[in-house]
């Protein structure tokens, strides 16, 4: 049996099942469901955006979630329609963005201070305990949903919200499924399944270029080392060095900065961003000139899966990451992508009414018919009601990894955080808006005082002093003699004089 819930209501009753449908994906997307609902007078209540909706299947949770849409539509003449969009709690858990690093730090450890740090509302009872360590991890401005991806994707793991705002964090090849598929069981619908293989993504071969990594090089073990032609005075590096000394036939020389130091007071001018050194004279030819220091040195990894290379033959890839700041978290990295990509990708779907799967399980496919027996990961879960008693589920799988459109935008959006550097003494400037409300009131106080003139319909004056006809019923006048006031009777062509008719004023 099915039951919808809106902020811990039934609203069942309300809900056009035919119109329901549930989309379950593991880590790159979100959860989410839509509904309809159709307003009568006993549907007054209905649900609006921020509203928690829960639905659950013969007493299991398979969904939880917040209304983030909520589109009124005409259904027929003067009957008012909804289209309800839920997305699941993960959008409460994007309300802050990360700007952090770890380094040298378990798996564990990073995603409970995410959670704890920059987050509220949500538990980590899923994740397991023994996680690898991570070389190292940074976060520039990132929201939290994204830095378990990456961190995720760095160890070759995968994680998901679930319905109780628990966050699961888990090795891909960990989570088994309640139930498995054959030819004979009938968990799935027959003709349903259907398999599929594929090589368009296969990755064997993986370099990783990350940023730099600082590491003191002795005048021993120096890399730059060079013998002068006649007249030459600019050496090229080979890195980045902080701390840098310069020898020439063994002594130091006074190092400037180009651009900036005064030639006459220094042996060398040293240009960091452009990496070379500049004598200020021209050395003579087989002079020996050593450059050491503290190197910036550019991380570069390579992973190679020997037997899918014997299999298929080697297809190279490389990813270009400037937040790797060390050669571990680098070869972490490429382990991780080729245990995704190293295989041929397997994907396969089918069809059931059972309930009990979730994304990122594991489920065997053994069929004698189709002479295959292999593990798939769900990757996703679509769910459409066939009655308002029972679902159809959409089943997904694969069984290696597999780039997605989602991937791609989601990686071209991120890469320029990427390449932020923050440093450790920044200042934030915090703009804070607030409102509040200010009332004014205001009083007049009206003193009645002798009228400066006298308003009416002038008929005609009387004489030279100042006398006035104001109009009044009947055809009667008013005429005001100082405090005096004489009723008069005029005629007819008296009031429709242009004075009359406009109804001049004069003063008094």
């Amino acid at each position: 049996m099915l039951i919808l819930t809106v902020n811990g209501v039934d609203r069942s009753s309300y809900v056009k099942w035919d119109t329901l449908q549930k989309t379950e994906v593991l880590t790159k997307e979100v959860d989410r469901m839509e509904f309809q609902i159709v307003k009568t007078p006993n549907r007054s209540s209905i649900p609006d955006v921020s509203d928690e909706v829960v639905l659950t299947e013969d007493g299991s949770k398979v969904f939880g979630g917040v209304v983030i849409e909520r589109n009124e539509v005409i259904k027929g003449g003067l009957l008012l329609g909804y289209e309800i969009r839920c997305k699941d709690f993960s959008h409460y858990l994007d309300r802050k963005v990360v700007t952090k690093a770890y380094g040298s730090a378990t798996a564990r450890s990073i995603v409970l201070d995410i959670i704890a740090t920059f987050t509220s509302g949500f538990t980590t009872t899923n994740v397991l305990t023994s996680t690898p360590i991570v070389g190292s991890i940074k976060f520039n401005y990132e929201q939290p949903t994204r830095c378990l991806t990456q961190l995720a994707d760095q160890i070759g793991w995968d994680w998901y919200v679930d319905y109780d705002r628990d966050i699961h964090f888990f090795d891909e090849e960990s989570t088994p499924s309640p139930f498995d598929l054959d030819d004979t069981s009938g968990k799935f619908q027959w003709d349903s399944l259907e398999i599929n293989k594929s090589l368009l993504q296969l990755k064997n071969s993986v370099y990783v270029r990350g940023g730099e990594y600082k590491k003191t090089i002795a005048q021993a073990d120096a890399y730059d080392k060079y013998e002068a032609s006649a007249g030459q005075s600019t050496f090229g590096l080979a890195f980045k060095y902080d701390n840098i000394t310069v020898l020439k036939n063994g002594v130091v020389q006074v190092i400037g900065t180009d651009q900036q130091s005064d030639p006459a007071t220094v042996d060398v001018l040293y240009n960091f961003n452009e990496k070379f050194v500049k004598f200020t004279n021209a050395l003579s030819g087989g002079d020996a000139v050593i450059v050491f220091g503290d190197a910036y040195i550019p991380i570069i990894a390579q992973a190679r899966d020997t037997v899918s290379i014997a299999t298929y033959g080697e297809y190279q890839t490389a990813l270009v990451d400037k937040s790797i700041t060390s050669v571990n978290e680098a070869q972490t990295r490429a382990r991780a992508e080729l245990k995704k990509y190293s295989e041929s990708v397997y994907e396969a779907t089918f069809k059931t009414t059972q309930t009990g799967l979730r994304v990122g399980q594991n489920i065997t496919l053994t069929s004698v018919i189709r002479n295959i027996t292999k593990t798939f990961k769900i990757n996703r879960i679509v769910g459409k009601t066939r009655t308002g008693s029972e679902m159809e589920y959409t089943v997904y799988m694969i069984a290696s990894g597999q780039i997605t459109f989602t991937d791609i935008m989601v990686n071209l959006l991120g890469q320029d955080k990427k390449n932020i550097v923050i440093a450790t003494n920044e200042v934030l400037q915090r703009l804070e808006l607030l409102s509040e409300t200010i009332t004014v009131a205001d009083a007049a106080t009206g003193t009645a005082r002798a009228r400066p003139y006298l308003w009416g319909l002038l008929v005609t004056v009387l004489s030279t002093t100042n006398y006035f006809l104001l109009k009044e019923d009947s055809g009667k006048l008013l005429q005001e003699n100082g405090d005096k006031l004489i009723s008069s009777t005029v005629t007819d062509s008296e009031i429709n004089a242009e004075s009359f008719k406009w109804n001049f004023s004069t003063w008094n």
